[in-house]
C-alpha cells in the first residue's frame, strides 16, 4: 500500500525528526511504499527560524536593542543547526508534495502521528489537517498512530467538540498516552489503544543504522550527557554538580535558548552526532521525553528531570510501565535515585509492548 505520514517532520527538533524517520522505516520494513507529506505549518517553522526577533515583546528601548543584538549573535548558531536538520530530512526522509485539495491522489492510507499533533497549545487550536479534515483525505483510510496531545489539560477552553467529532472519521485511533486514550473513550466511546512512540517502536536496531561503526566506539574520556529541549539553568547546574561528583566530563546539548559564550554546550549537533553522544555516555540527565526514550533504548544509567509539565506526564507513563519510575528526578526536592539500573525487567517489558504496538499497526494495515 501507499502510505502518507502527516507529522511534525519539519521542526528543527531531534525528537520530531527521529520519530518521523522511525515510523517511516518501520512501515517500509512492513513492505509499504511510504512518504512523509511535506506539510509545514507556520507554527512549526517560526520557533526555529534563523533570525528571531519581535520588538513588540520588549518593553524599553534598551531591552529592544539588547534583544536585537542577541538575535544577531545567535543567528549563525540557528542557521547551522537548521542546516544540519535540513540535511538529515533531505537524506533520510522521503518527502512528498501533496495538494491537500486534490481528492484524486493515489494514496491508500494516511497516518497521522506521532508527536503532539493534537496539542492545541502547539498548533494554535486544533489543526484540521492533523485531523484529516481536508479534501485529499476524502475516501482514504485514516489512522492515528501514537498521536499525542502532550496532556489532556491542554484541551482547556479549546474546541474539544470539533476534535472529538473528527475522530469518528478515523479507521483506527492509536495514541501515545493513557490519559488521552481514557479521555477519548470517556467522551466518545471510541476505543483508542495506547502504543509506543515510533522511536520505541523502531528500537535501537534501526537507530544504529544511522551510525557508522567508528562512531559507536567509546570516547577516551567518560562523560555525563545533559540533554534538554529548552535549557534550564538550574538543571544545568545540577548536572554539572553530578558530573563533578562522578568524575565525569559534562557535555550539554540544548536545542532552544541558545548560549553565545558557553563552549561546552553543543548547539548544532546533527542527528547522528546526538545519537553518538547517547550511545557513548557514561551517564545521562535529561528533561526531554525523547531523551528518556533514547536513554532506555541504549540501556544507559540516567535520570529524567521533573519540570511539572506535559513532558513529565509522557515520561512518567513510560517509566511507570517499564518499572523505572524511580529514575524521575526532582532536583528542587533533591529526590534522586542512586541505585544502579537492572535493565533485565525493563527490557522484557519493553519488548512485550514493542511487539504489541507493531502487531496492532501491522495487523490493521493487513486487513485493509
Amino acid at each position: 500500500m501507499k502510505i502518507g505520514i502527516f507529522t511534525f517532520h519539519c521542526a528543527a527538533n531531534y525528537g520530531a525528526v527521529l520519530q518521523t524517520y522511525c515510523l517511516q522505516e518501520v512501515l517500509k520494513n512492513m513492505g509499504h511504499e511510504v512518504c512523509v507529506i511535506d506539510y509545514r505549518p507556520k507554527y512549526l517553522i517560526e520557533p526555529y527560524k534563523t533570525f528571531s526577533y519581535d520588538s513588540a515583546s520588549f518593553n524599553s528601548f534598551f531591552s529592544k536593542c539588547k534583544g536585537l543584538i542577541r538575535a544577531c549573535l545567535v543567528a549563525p548558531i540557528r542557521w547551522k543547526r537548521n542546516s544540519v536538520f535540513a540535511r538529515f530530512i533531505h537524506d533520510y526522509i522521503n518527502l512528498y508534495q501533496l495538494d491537500l485539495n486534490d481528492a484524486s491522489n493515489d494514496f491508500d492510507v494516511f497516518i497521522f502521528g506521532s508527536d503532539q499533533i493534537w496539542n492545541p497549545k502547539i498548533t494554535n487550536g486544533f489543526d484540521k489537517i492533523y485531523l484529516g479534515d481536508f479534501p485529499a483525505a476524502k475516501g482514504k483510510k485514516l489512522i492515528a498512530y501514537a498521536a499525542s496531545a502532550g496532556s489532556v489539560s491542554n484541551f482547556s477552553n479549546e474546541n474539544v467538540n470539533y476534535f472529538l467529532s473528527r475522530l469518528k472519521y478515523f479507521d483506527k485511533v492509536l495514541v501515545r498516552e493513557k490519559s488521552l486514550a481514557e479521555f477519548i473513550r470517556r467522551k466518545t466511546f471510541i476505543i483508542s489503544e495506547v502504543v509506543f512512540d515510533p522511536v520505541l517502536l523502531a528500537g535501537p536496531t534501526i537507530l544504529y543504522k544511522l551510525l557508522d561503526n567508528n562512531e559507536i566506539k567509546n570516547q577516551k574520556q567518560p562523560y555525563l550527557l545533559l540533554f534538554q529541549l529548552i535549557r534550564n539553568d538550574d538543571i544545568a547546574k545540577y548536572a554539572a554538580d553530578v558530573a563533578k561528583n562522578k568524575g565525569l566530563k559534562l557535555i550539554e546539548v540544548a536545542t532552544m535558548r541558545e548560549s553565545i559564550f558557553n563552549e561546552n554546550q553543543k548547539q548544532t549537533l546533527s542527528v547522528k552526532q546526538l545519537l553518538f553522544y547517547f550511545v557513548n555516555a557514561a551517564y545521562i540527565i535529561t528533561s526531554s521525553f525523547h531523551g528518556t526514550v533514547l536513554s532506555i533504548l541504549f540501556n544507559k544509567p540516567f535520570n529524567t528531570i521533573s519540570l511539572n509539565n506535559s513532558i513529565d506526564e509522557r515520561a512518567s507513563f513510560l517509566l511507570d510501565y517499564l518499572n523505572l519510575s524511580d529514575r524521575m528526578l526532582n532536583i528542587y526536592g533533591k529526590v534522586v535515585s542512586s541505585t544502579q539500573i537492572d535493565y533485565t525487567d525493563a527490557n522484557n517489558l519493553y519488548n512485550i509492548k514493542k511487539i504489541e504496538s507493531y502487531n496492532i499497526l501491522n495487523n490493521f494495515l493487513l486487513c485493509l
